[in-house]
């Protein structure tokens, strides 16, 4: 067995409440790849409360970059669109700022895992608030994407806590729902949603690449990290790209 990190360490800045982005970054590891972490506040999955997330990320990546990780990422991502096109790039100057390690947001790397797909046009699938579903729809429009349906699960809910507790289940039989068979990739949004298990369940039935924030920042991530192993069990993006 590799040493863990010996081929690479992928740092990640995550939301207090959640551990879905740690768990599933865990199980979809190659061998030799350690997953190295530190919190941060989030008490709502509100605009006010996303914006804040910032005030926190310095520090956040100086206690992460103890660890000598190949990339540092912010694993949220409303936290990382919520004030607009570029927002997500604004961050990653702080972290590579900070630290002097390559930074990555989550945001920035389904952008990238969309340009991959050569998706223009996108459904996505989201626990959120209707006013941060439109803050992400014109995040996504603005980079040039066509979001042709967008829907939150969470019916008004705002805590955190709540994105967490979604099972894999319900968010399957959601993405169906807002769903199009006109789009080319299926987004479902939140880094708080452990839903990697139903990525080729759903490939399979519709036909089309679907995409997870968790799965999306790994695979970019592992990129910078100059890991290009192909993955298999977690949708096309980790298996072929």
């Amino acid at each position: 067995m590799a040493v863990y990190g010996s081929r690479a360490k992928i740092g990640l800045i995550v939301p207090a409440p959640g551990c879905a982005l740690e768990m599933e970054c865990n199980e979809m590891a190659p061998e030799g790849v350690a997953i190295v972490t530190t919190r941060i506040p989030l008490e709502k999955a509100t605009p006010e409360f996303l914006i804040k997330i910032a005030s926190y990320i310095d520090g956040a990546a100086r206690l992460l970059a103890a660890a000598e990780p190949d990339v540092i990422a912010l694993g949220c991502t409303a936290g990382s669109f919520i004030k607009g096109i570029g927002y997500d790039k604004s961050i990653i100057k702080s972290i590579e700022e900070a630290t002097n390690i390559t930074g990555l947001t989550t945001s920035t790397a389904v952008l990238g895992a969309l340009t991959k797909l050569r998706a223009r046009k996108i459904s996505i699938a989201t626990p959120y608030i209707d006013e941060v579903n439109k803050q992400e729809k014109m995040f996504f429009e603005a980079n040039g994407f066509n979001v042709i349906s967008i829907e939150g699960l969470q019916l008004g809910r705002t805590s955190s806590r709540d994105m967490p507790l979604v099972e894999a289940k319900t968010m399957y039989g959601f993405v169906k729902k807002v769903y199009r068979p006109e789009c080319d990739v299926i987004f479902i949004s939140c880094t708080g949603l452990g839903v990697i298990s139903i990525i080729e369940e759903l490939e399979n039935e519709l036909g089309k690449p679907v995409i997870t924030s968790n799965q999306a920042t790994f695979w970019a991530a592992l990129r910078i990290a100059k890991v290009w192993d192909p993955i298999k069990g977690y949708g096309k993006l980790l298996r072929e790209s």
